[in-house]
């Protein structure tokens, strides 16, 4: 045992960082094993914190098991407060909410919790730790448990919402189409409406196949945001402008539209929210910190211009799209007068690496609209975000 935590930990951080320059030497993030590197990224945080118990109770817990499992239950517990404390909050938070998803601020403690005999001298403190970390965890790790608001009623209105990730631009143009007809949505709100480039999103004009491909549909198009609605849009509005240096053209938060929904007008948000990091930078460069710097200001004031124009809006409200945001963080209190859609047990929506652990993409409704069923769908490798559909009527 001792001889394999000893190994662990040089063997974990050794490989860590060996992962991490050839990445971003490489530029190629997942050159090897997959979501291999990512597991090993997932380690780390935990590992390092707990060395500092592991060497401060050396003398009150000898036995190396017992304080190897104190140490554990303790990283987890500070980890799972310091999300609490901080994601959201301040920049320098960005880089490890997302080195670790938030389902292992759940799923650390609950292994650790039933294992805490095993650590004989110091179970008390394990268990005591593990329960308070699982307690916490539960509210940053976005599981959900609970179903959806009952029967669909007759018109309800079905919305479909997905980042498509570059468009068809680098996909086969007739599997993309194919995939977005087949929903056969009510409400469309698409973001990266867009080409991948430098200063992306690059424009894109294709109205005369979007008029072909879904006909009768009214077509609204903002910085890549693209809504397609069969009912008639009364109003649209550009929602947060912003400034983002590391992409000029995409300047807003949100694409509102108003609808005319059977007598009643209904505020559609289309979101995407700026990215919270770029990997074009190395981490051990300046420059890669004050992108994120840069970005999580920015990345507020859009937050904050939505909120207010939310809470202005006297119609049912909906919003959705990529949020780049993860559940539990202080950003989302902007938005705390809004029910968030749930249904599958853990709504990730972000795969990368072929890991799909973290949720992005979120849909928000006002207390008028009853949301009767909520889903998310592959994308089928036209992209890295799940789709997400439901059903909604007025309450």
């Amino acid at each position: 045992m001792r001889r394999t935590l000893t190994w662990a930990a040089v063997a974990v951080p050794a490989a860590w960082l060996a992962v991490t320059v050839v990445n971003w030497l490489s530029g190629d993030f997942w050159w090897w094993g997959g979501g291999a590197p990512l597991v090993v990224f997932f380690a780390v945080p935990l590992l390092v914190v707990a060395a500092a118990p592991m060497v401060l109770l050396r003398r009150r817990v000898p036995s190396r098991r017992d304080r190897a499992l104190v140490s554990l239950a303790a990283a987890a517990l500070v980890l799972v407060a310091a999300r609490w404390a901080l994601s959201g909050r301040t920049w320098l938070w960005v880089v490890p909410d997302l080195v670790i998803p938030p389902v292992l601020f759940l799923l650390v403690p609950a292994v650790l919790l039933p294992a805490a005999p095993l650590a004989r001298g110091a179970r008390r403190w394990t268990a005591a730790l593990a329960a308070g970390a699982l307690a916490l965890g539960a509210t940053q790790a976005g599981v959900h448990v609970g179903g959806g608001g009952g029967p669909a009623p007759p018109g309800a209105v079905k919305v479909v919402s997905w980042d498509a990730y570059c468009w068809d631009t680098d996909d086969d143009p007739e599997q993309f189409w194919r995939y977005l007809k087949k929903w056969r949505a009510d409400v469309y709100l698409l973001q990266e409406h867009s080409g991948c480039g430098p200063g992306a999103p690059t424009p894109i004009d294709d109205a005369d196949r979007l008029r072909r491909e879904f006909p009768g549909h009214h077509i609204t198009t903002l910085d890549g945001l693209l809504t397609l609605s069969r009912f008639p849009v009364t109003a649209r509005a550009a929602v947060g402008e912003t400034a983002n240096p590391y992409a000029p053209s995409w300047r807003h938060a949100a694409l509102r539209t108003d609808l005319a929904i059977g007598g009643h007008t209904v505020s559609v948000y289309n979101v995407h929210l700026f990215d919270q990091l770029y990997l074009s930078a190395s981490p051990l460069s300046p420059r890669f910190y004050q992108a994120i710097a840069t970005l999580d200001t920015a990345r507020k004031a859009q937050f904050d211009a939505l909120a207010a124009d939310l809470a202005a809006n006297p119609n049912p409200v909906v919003a959705a799209g990529n949020f780049n945001t993860l559940p539990g963080t202080g950003h989302l209190r902007a938005l705390d007068g809004l029910t968030a859609a749930q249904g599958p047990l853990l709504p990730a929506t972000l795969s990368f690496a072929g890991l799909r652990l973290w949720r992005m993409d979120w849909t928000f409704t006002s207390p008028e609209l009853a949301v009767h069923d909520y889903d998310l769908h592959s994308p089928d490798g036209l992209s890295t975000h799940h789709l997400q559909e439901l059903l909604i009527s007025e309450v």
